[in-house]
């Protein structure tokens, strides 16, 4: 499987909302209660902000994921990472973030991640770890190695 990533466009509006909502339906119905047409109005916030940070990860073709980020002086954040179901638990996840670590110039990696999102271990196996919390998330962090010259 050839695992790719492209720059986000408006036709991948549907797709990009239908795997958020996929993605965290349940955490937000149980949590705060889902409701549709204040998270429409929320995403609709939310591409406009992040768009220009975000790519579609694609393999062989099909529309499998989306990330974002945001940057500072300091950190690279991942604010939303994504992949459809019947991609999850096959190594995809996992070969985005070590390109992400691999590559990044940031001396910092952040994420937050819900509590009980199984994410966390593979977060923690790639040497993220937690830096904070709040009732519903972990903010994790991974501190690059810094190589004297």
């Amino acid at each position: 499987m050839e695992i790719e990533t492209r720059e986000y466009t408006p036709e991948d509006y549907g797709f990009v909302y239908d795997l958020k909502k996929e993605s965290y339906l349940s955490y937000v119905s149980r949590i705060w209660g889902w409701n549709e047409e204040k998270q429409v109005d929320y995403f609709n916030t939310y591409i406009e902000q992040v768009k220009g940070n975000m790519k579609i990860i694609v393999a062989d073709g099909v529309k499998i994921g989306m990330i974002n980020w945001s940057t500072n002086e300091n950190t690279y954040e991942i604010e939303n990472i994504c992949l459809s179901p019947k991609y999850r638990n096959k190594g995809i996840g996992t070969q985005l973030l070590i390109v992400i670590i691999e590559t990044c110039t940031y001396p910092m990696i952040q994420l937050q991640v819900f509590k009980d999102n199984p994410a966390i271990s593979l977060y923690q196996r790639l040497g993220f770890q937690v830096a904070g919390e709040s009732e519903i998330y972990y903010q994790m962090q991974l501190l690059k190695q810094r190589t004297l010259q």
